[in-house]
């Protein structure tokens, strides 16, 4: 399995140092057809189109998306294991994102504002795909970190462009990346009005995930912060293994509901805060919401639950329950 992450050389590119520019152009889709990871075809955005007519694209299934995060690219875990999960499901078309050139270097000063200039040309080439037979009512995207703030740039500008015609079903935002979104001054963040259905997976809440709720669901499991149950403890040096570790568990979380097709799970209950949970204070007109890909799109408000600390991650009915 390829490693997690490309190591990074210069730990100076988190605070940024100094501006490259990057073209949108370098950004494909890449459209898995197969079994197996090396089944697929690259795209220039510009083509999109062309996925839809590709002999092997099925018009009745739904199309699902994926956009990796900051300095990810296809070769690292997160993307295979993704891609493993939906080729076992194997009832929807793959397509991923790959912005590997847009999401590198430095954070603020170039993958952030790259961040929403693809943003709004995605939101075009998705518009454009619809014109050409995809079918929007079966279009889910699914963004991690940084990718799940570009999810919602893509989301507004279907928005826009289409003069409020037209609107994502769903986005699935695994961990939505922190800074600088919150409270966000010179960018906007992820919410609830950027697809018809928003869910949100948190795992590492004010570190580099998204402190607070702006999703239609949002889901907190273990509390929805760093140490996620199975991570050591963090060294804080930025972007290793060890300092990721509850940052990626959302993408892990996500992978395994899709894997495991017709077996419900990540059973969670709606309540007011992490103590409430804890003391099983839990709206009781709610119910039960399986966290991830079968998530119910009539959830509304925040969820909370608990995970193993190592694959199945799913503690099935007893995640409820805090224990």
């Amino acid at each position: 399995m390829p490693s997690g992450m490309k190591k990074v050389k210069n730990p100076r590119l988190w605070v940024g140092m100094k501006p490259t520019k990057s073209q949108l152009g370098t950004a494909k889709f890449m459209y898995f057809y197969g079994s197996k990871f090396e089944d697929h075809e690259s795209y220039d955005l510009d083509q999109a189109e062309q996925i839809v007519s590709h002999e092997k694209f099925d018009a009745r299934k739904k199309t699902v998306m994926y956009f990796h995060g900051y300095i990810e690219s296809p070769e690292v875990e997160s993307v295979h294991v993704i891609v493993d999960a939906y080729q076992k499901r194997g009832d929807h078309n793959l397509i991923v994102l790959d912005w590997t050139n847009l999401a590198d270097g430095s954070y603020l000063l170039e993958a952030v504002p790259n961040c929403l200039k693809l943003g709004q040309k995605l939101g075009k080439v998705i518009l454009n795909m619809v014109n050409f037979g995809l079918d929007v009512d079966k279009l889910h995207i699914v963004g991690h970190s940084l990718g799940a703030q570009l999810a919602g740039y893509a989301g507004r500008t279907v928005i826009s462009q289409s003069d409020k015609k037209i609107k994502l079903k769903r986005i699935s935002a695994l961990d939505p990346a922190f800074p600088p979104f919150y409270p966000g001054v010179f960018v906007t963040h992820l919410s609830d009005k950027d697809a018809d259905f928003v869910d949100v997976i948190h795992t590492d809440a004010w570190l580099y995930g998204a402190p607070v709720s702006t999703g239609t669901a949002d889901f907190w499991p273990n509390n929805g912060k760093t140490l996620q149950p199975g991570c050591p403890k963090r060294n804080y040096k930025p972007l290793t293994d060890n300092d990721l570790c509850s940052h990626r568990r959302s993408w892990w979380f996500w992978a395994e509901s899709v894997a495991e097709r017709g077996t419900q799970s990540f059973h969670s209950v709606r309540c007011k805060s992490w103590g409430d949970f804890k003391e099983g204070k839990v709206d009781r007109s709610g119910q039960v919401v399986h966290m991830g890909i079968d998530c119910s799109s009539d959830a509304k408000g925040d969820y909370y639950l608990q995970t193993n600390g190592s694959p199945p991650y799913s503690k099935g009915v007893s995640g409820a329950k805090f224990e």
